[in-house]
């Protein structure tokens, strides 16, 4: 029996939900890394210290990883040594030519011809963007030969405490790589969890060069371009949160290491990953997704707050244009990724591989300049595209937002990401049951967390779908947890299968209006479904009328020309607010 109740124990806090997992011993927050280290398959090493009161969180933090680009802290750290020492000055020119352009990450290997750069230029390019080129050049800056070069920043490191830190070699620099047991273990180089992070408690507390130049170390690691892993889920609501880090990651390694600075505490933190299964780039790697919430782990631990209140997108930059403002983001929810075509998809005598086509979870908002929460909730429209498209297309090619803004409806445009260009009607997640529902609380969390609405409560919602977009579009109608609220449904030449499964929905209620517009190819489908209306007996109109519950329009316009002014017309007509004057 005591077997059983332990079994049910280790059940239940692995089902816990992470908000559940505070306490002051930092036992709960080990247990967990090690959970995230088994669902990734690799190796984790962490070592975060709250720099008010001294309390540490440790895992694996004297083991030796890959550093990746993480490497170039140390570098940046010589860099401001030898300017202080004056063997060097950030106003001395480096030179930029063929010679010295190398791959990998960064702009300046794209840079043609030969120019002169400012060295402290270069360094802003090698912490930001973590720019290959620029860590060569300011390395090459350190001394006189390769081994010269290393030896500044390995032996500054070990006078600073950093016993277990060492750079390798130059970046993508083969013809200076050698075949020593470390550099072939760790590539560029070799840390530990616990050296990054004293590097950087020291850089905090001014202990390295001198206070002007720490305040400048951190200035720059601020300026960090890539924020999907430390800064990721950490509270959007505390404004006065600042992350200063500097990230690496190559095939299997995944690193990040900064200082978490705020009013409430401040936090110096080393995350390393490596030898994880997910080889993907991009935000949705298992790995960045684990750093994350790593870091999160950590200030709830620091700080007393639960859960994951930031949504899943990294950032929200807005695009602003005439009459609103449009967002590309990332959202947990969206139809892809998603298990049904982890081994990506056949169509005749062509294969669409899971990356890139099934592996983008994007989504495209556009919210109009004029648009005001109800009392009823956030209107939305939720956009479904066709074969071999994607969400960035549709905004160009289709004027749907200028059909928006002209309409003067109260509403949100949201184009979903289905099959990136493929030819493929799958909806993923949309297929599921409550796929619809989990989609739109997405949405609404970062409207909400982004100002735009105040509360995340949904209004009236339309669906609409292009081409191909008709399956995720009516199984979201019927299974996505949300078939009350679904008002209308506009289909573009759309309509090619699953007519059954609308007719419960129009059934329904007498107010769900469907509408249909369709060129001669799919005259067939169309004709059988009007034959399906009359044995249910449910009317329809061949022509926009604004009372008919079902309007099932010919066009001879071409098949992608179907949504320019259709779009604008049944919205015109639709039983959406107009936006307030």
């Amino acid at each position: 029996m005591k077997l059983v109740s332990r079994i049910y124990f280790c059940l239940l806090l692995l089902i816990l939900p992470l908000n559940n997992l505070h306490s002051q011993d930092s036992s709960t927050v080990i247990y967990r890394v090690r959970k995230f280290e088994k669902l990734i398959g690799g190796r984790i090493g962490v070592m975060a210290k709250n720099l008010n009161t001294g309390q540490e969180i440790k895992y694996r933090a004297s083991e030796k990883f890959p550093t990746a680009s993480v490497i170039k802290l140390p570098v940046m750290v010589e860099y401001f040594f030898q300017v202080q020492a004056k063997r060097i000055s950030p106003t001395q020119k480096v030179e930029l030519s063929s010679a010295n352009k190398w791959g990998g990450s960064g702009l300046f290997q794209y840079f043609l011809g030969t120019s002169q750069q400012k060295l402290a230029d270069a360094v802003l390019m090698m912490i930001t963007i973590s720019d290959n080129t620029a860590t060569n050049m300011v390395i090459d800056a350190l001394g006189e030969s390769h081994t010269e070069k290393l030896a500044a920043v390995n032996d500054r490191m070990i006078s600073l405490g950093l016993k277990n830190t060492r750079l390798l070699n130059k970046l993508m620099s083969w013809e200076t790589k050698t075949d020593s047991p470390e550099s072939i273990r760790y590539g560029i180089g070799v840390s530990t969890p616990k050296d990054m992070c004293l590097l950087c408690e020291k850089i905090f507390k001014h202990d390295v060069v001198d206070s002007a130049a720490c305040d400048e170390m951190i200035d720059l690691m601020k300026k960090q371009f890539y924020n999907d892993r430390i800064p990721r889920f950490l509270p959007k609501e505390e404004s006065k949160i600042r992350v200063a880090h500097k990230t690496g990651s190559v095939t299997g390694v995944n690193n990040d290491v900064g200082l978490i600075l705020s009013p409430r505490v401040n936090i110096s933190l080393a995350i390393f990953i490596e030898q994880a299964r997910d080889r993907r780039g991009g935000p949705e790697n298992e790995t960045t997704l684990v750093a994350a919430k790593i870091s999160r782990l950590i200030w709830n631990h620091f700080t007393g707050d639960t859960g994951f209140e930031r949504p899943f997108a990294t950032s929200v930059d807005w695009t602003s244009f005439p009459g609103g403002e449009w967002t590309r983001v990332q959202l947990a929810h969206s139809p892809f990724p998603h298990p049904s075509r982890d081994e990506g998809h056949h169509y005749k005598n062509r294969f669409f591989p899971r990356d890139p086509h099934y592996c983008d979870s994007s989504a495209v908002i556009i919210v109009p300049d004029k648009f005001a929460e109800t009392k009823r909730g956030t209107n939305l429209i939720i956009h479904f595209h066709g074969w071999n498209n994607d969400v960035l297309n549709v905004l160009e090619k289709f004027n749907m937002a200028q059909q928006l803004l002209a309409s003067r409806k109260n509403a949100i445009l949201v184009l979903a990401q289905g099959p990136y260009r493929a030819l493929d009607s799958a909806g993923g997640k949309m297929e599921e049951v409550d796929g619809l529902k989990n989609f739109v609380d997405d949405i609404l969390r970062l409207l909400t967390s982004e100002k735009i609405i105040h509360f995340e409560k949904l209004g009236k919602l339309i669906i609409t779908a292009h081409s191909g977009g008709y399956r995720p579009a009516i199984l979201a109608l019927e299974r996505g947890g949300l078939t009350d609220k679904v008002r209308e449904v506009f289909l573009f030449d759309a309509f090619y299968d699953l007519t059954d499964k609308i007719i419960p929905w129009l059934k329904q209620d007498r107010k769900h209006h469907l509408r249909s517009i369709y060129t001669s190819h799919l005259a067939p489908e169309h004709e059988e479904f009007m034959k399906e209306l009359k044995k249910e007996n449910l009317s329809f109109s061949e022509a926009l009328d604004k009372n008919a519950q079902i309007v099932l329009e010919k066009t001879k316009v071409k098949h992608n020309e179907v949504i320019e002014n259709t779009f604008l017309r049944w919205l015109q007509a639709s039983q959406l607010e107009d936006v307030p004057k």
